[in-house]
């Protein structure tokens, strides 16, 4: 596709979820070059330590594409140590890889449905798949920006990477 012809939403997602795996690979090495107590201190974020809002970025991939399928929840994830979390993370990109390189333009308006709440408060809530999949990135951008300034804190420069770094990496690639 030229540069200059309109996308479709499909082609977006697809190039920012292939961004956020690229992005979160460099995150995961870096993070496991750290020291264990950089990772696991609680810094009284959204989640105790770095590795645990790490942890819950591939959770939360793993636990709305179960609802996707299922319509089911997952309990969470938690303590996970890090030898763990490098598993998940190859299983989630694989995951993702194979799910989306199969959607089709058609396929974002699948609704799903899933139950939210207990007793008075339960409730049923249909999405349709390509609000989940904005959801996933926004998800994974917010606790990005979160691991930053974490990491700032501790005088760590995170590797963040600009969209147009990751194109140039991207077309590096296809050589």
């Amino acid at each position: 596709m030229s540069s200059t012809a309109a996308r479709t939403e499909l082609e977006a997602v697809k190039d920012w979820f292939d961004y956020n795996t690229f992005v979160r690979k460099r995150y995961l090495d870096l993070i496991a070059g750290l020291p264990e107590n950089v990772i696991m201190e609680d810094k009284g974020a959204s989640f105790p330590s770095i590795l645990d809002i790490f942890t819950h970025v591939l959770d939360v991939y793993r636990s709305w594409f179960h609802i996707y399928e299922t319509g089911e929840d997952l309990p969470d994830l938690k303590g996970f140590s890090l030898h763990q979390v490098k598993d998940l993370e190859v299983e989630i990109d694989s995951y993702i890889s194979k799910f989306m390189s199969k959607i089709t333009e058609q396929d974002l308006n699948n609704v799903f449905q899933y139950t939210v709440g207990t007793g008075d408060e339960k409730r049923v809530v249909k999405r349709r798949l390509i609000e989940m999949l904005w959801h996933l990135v926004e998800e994974e951008l917010q606790h990005r920006g979160e691991l930053n300034a974490l990491l700032w804190q501790d005088n760590i420069d995170p590797p963040v990477t600009s969209w147009g770094r990751w194109l140039d990496e991207k077309a590096k690639q296809r050589g």
